[in-house]
């Protein structure tokens, strides 16, 4: 996998997602529609975030590779190059696969 040519900060992920947001027979599916979980390939991840509560830095429990599931329509889209990926926060991850 190529390394992706933006890198997220604090806490976010950069995730491309296995499905697409279109129906087998090409139509576009709205934001609000309520989907199942997918899975993805997260392509690029920030470092962390700063707890106020805890006042220390908090890495990443996710890294670039890993594969996550995500909510099928949620993230907001970034396309650069002809790819298209999704931007999560890391608490909107639902669960990563173990392999």
């Amino acid at each position: 996998m190529k390394k992706f040519p933006i890198e997220p900060l604090f806490d976010r992920v950069f995730v491309k997602k296995d499905g697409a947001d279109k129906t087998e027979s090409g139509f576009h599916l709205p934001q609000s529609v309520k989907g199942r979980a997918v899975t993805g390939t997260v392509v690029a991840a920030g470092p962390g975030r700063f707890s106020v509560d805890q006042g220390k830095w908090v890495p990443m429990s996710i890294k670039t590779g890993d594969r996550v599931y995500v909510k099928e329509f949620s993230g907001y889209t970034i396309r650069f190059e002809d790819e298209e990926v999704f931007v999560f926060q890391e608490n909107e991850v639902i669960g990563k696969l173990v392999e």
